[in-house]
């Protein structure tokens, strides 16, 4: 039940993206409408992402070779996560709030993530 209702919504999600990418994408603007302020947010979020590739692979490159698969299923894991628990915490919202939330979630996910492997890297004395 709980799995088709994540389901559903995951859909839903992605068919909202569907139309936005037809529709002329909105402008960051951090003081305009919902979806300026989302333009941001995905920024926003595509920046998290790169700094956790960047970290994510200056980790990797620490460990031993019997180490990076465990690391990388942890990975995975964390990546097959995230999308799911954002869109359960943001179903109560509707159109472009949803997508902002949404967005902010993921963002949010990734940055803890990143702070979890900067923590994990060898301290330059």
């Amino acid at each position: 039940m709980i799995t088709c209702r994540l389901s559903a919504l995951l859909a839903l999600l992605l068919s909202t993206a569907a139309l936005a990418a037809e529709q002329a994408p909105a402008t960051c603007d951090r003081q305009g409408s919902e979806a300026q302020l989302a333009a941001c947010a995905s920024q926003d979020l595509a920046v998290a992402e790169a700094r956790l590739a960047d970290v994510y692979g200056r980790r990797m490159a620490g460990l031993s070779t019997e180490q990076r698969p465990a690391f990388e299923r942890l990975q995975r894991l964390w990546q097959d996560d995230r999308a799911p628990r954002c869109a359960t915490a943001t179903r109560g919202f509707q159109g472009a709030m949803q997508q902002l939330q949404y967005l902010s979630c993921l963002k949010s996910v990734t940055l803890l993530r990143l702070d979890d492997l900067q923590r994990q890297l060898p301290r330059r004395d």
